[in-house]
């Protein structure tokens, strides 16, 4: 993971999972594993990663509207969309956040949605701040 991003190796932050725990429990960003899987070097996920994560901005936007809006058919669309993108840059908490999100939303649950929103959004904080993007 050195030299992808300026977070270097990542340590414990408040109530998240991640990568190097030692405890089993899910990653919640692999950017390393993530490259790995696509098969290019570090330059090229970089560059990857930055037109993903700018992707994932736009739909982080649409997401928001489509929730103050009580839009579920589009809430569950751009959840779904970050789901699979968070998946594939190994923004992996961020995708089970999304996720989370998505399935609220289909079962028409409006305090469960409201509380997956709340984490999405602290998801979408730390993985920021790990990969210092805003």
């Amino acid at each position: 993971m050195k030299g992808l991003f300026p977070c270097g190796e990542l340590a414990a932050d408040a109530g998240e999972e991640h990568r190097v725990t030692g405890t089993g429990r899910p990653a919640t960003f692999d950017p390393e594993g993530a490259r790995l899987h696509m098969g290019v070097d570090p330059e090229g996920f970089r560059r990857i990663f930055d037109c993903i994560w700018h992707e994932v901005a736009k739909r982080r936007t649409l997401l928001d509207e489509a929730y103050e809006a009580g839009d579920m058919t589009s809430v569950i669309l751009q959840a779904h969309t970050i789901k699979s993108s968070a998946a594939s840059i190994g923004a992996l908490g961020l995708g089970r956040a999304a996720a989370a999100v998505e399935e609220a939303a289909r079962d028409g649950a409006t305090d469960a949605l409201a509380a997956a929103m709340v984490r999405f959004h602290a998801a979408k904080e730390t993985l920021s701040r790990l990969v210092g993007l805003g």
